[in-house]
């Protein structure tokens, strides 16, 4: 008679929970249909509000980065942008803002999204100094979200299935998978893995480049961005705001232990949650108050993967509470 040692037990407990993690239900379905929507918006609005500099930033005025480009030594299907120019460039442009939008509203969702990836890519290579730290980790999520089910909640693809599981449901004749679904639960779900990883990397890595300078360690940090012309769009009005030491000291700090701890606070759910508002709230501060929007769109897209399906039907059910108050009482007052 074998027994099985404690150790080797919870070992295969944990196992098999991982694999049921990973194979049974797709996560985070309504978080990642959030973050399509972000990303598609990001992309194409940023293309549209870049329009009248396109040729001067990345078209053929943008030709004196080539040495750059061929020292990357990008794989040459990027080139798209690099070999055309007037109308050509023109209409690959436009095709970008187009999957974006595609993206954004989820109308066949993975060609969108591989679509917008490449596209952004190619546009990216043509001149690298453009580029910030928010279009690099645009560029990872894009990738990984080629792997997710981003369609499934929330987009026309989910309309189009409805409509067409109704018609199966008459017709007697349910449709059969492509892939079976462990396999596309396992895929979806390693992708968000991935993109989390991606996301705590990023902040934990920026916490100990912080913990490397004294401006950080002294709370004096967020003063010194918001006194730049390039980071203070708001000019003299903040400030006020600025010269208030509890603010500059309490933003730093609170910037720097939240990213710092962040893979911490994920473990548990109340601590989650206050990391989540906490992240949610700083990327909101230096959107509108350093001018820097779509960066903070973003880590602020990637961050609600984080919040669980669960929690996503809890919010919509308060919401539709609370409209239908609101809705029930105008009604009341239009009647008196």
């Amino acid at each position: 008679m074998t027994t099985t040692s404690p150790r080797r037990g919870a070992m295969e407990t944990g196992l098999r929970r991982a694999e049921e993690w990973l194979t049974g239900q797709k996560r985070s379905l309504y978080g990642i249909s959030v973050t399509r929507m972000i990303l598609g918006f990001v992309v194409w609005s940023q293309l549209v509000a870049n329009w009248p500099d396109r040729q001067y930033t990345w078209g053929d005025g943008a030709r004196w980065t080539s040495p750059v480009q061929d020292q990357a030594g990008w794989p040459s299907f990027l080139g798209a942008f690099d070999a055309l120019s007037g109308r050509g460039f023109d209409a690959l442009y436009l095709l970008t803002i187009v999957a974006g939008v595609s993206l954004m509203l989820g109308w066949f969702t993975r060609a969108s999204a591989v679509l917008t990836l490449v596209l952004w890519m190619s546009l990216y290579v043509t001149n690298p100094f453009v580029g910030s730290g928010g279009d690099a980790v645009l560029r990872m999520v894009l990738l990984y979200l080629c792997f997710t089910d981003a369609g499934r909640i929330w987009s026309l693809d989910a309309r189009r299935e409805q409509r067409r599981a109704g018609r199966a449901a008459e017709d007697r004749e349910p449709r059969r998978p492509f892939v079976p679904s462990w396999m596309s639960s396992a895929v979806h779900n390693l992708a968000l893995v991935l993109i989390i990883h991606q996301v705590v990397m990023v902040y934990v890595g920026s916490a100990f480049w912080k913990l490397s300078g004294p401006l950080w360690t002294e709370g004096t940090a967020v003063y010194y961005p918001l006194q730049t012309e390039a980071f203070s769009p708001w000019g003299d009005l903040l400030q006020p705001l600025i010269a208030w030491s509890p603010f500059v000291l309490g933003g730093t700090y609170v910037a720097l232990v939240v990213q710092l701890f962040f893979p911490v606070f994920l473990i548990y759910r109340p601590t989650r949650f206050l990391a989540l508002i906490v992240i949610t709230g700083m990327h909101l501060g230096i959107g509108l108050l350093m001018g820097i929007l779509y960066f903070s769109l973003v880590m602020i897209a990637v961050d609600m993967i984080l919040v669980s399906d669960q929690s996503w039907r809890r919010a919509m059910v308060t919401v539709r509470y609370i409209t239908g108050r609101v809705r029930r009482a105008r009604e009341l007052h239009s009647e008196i």
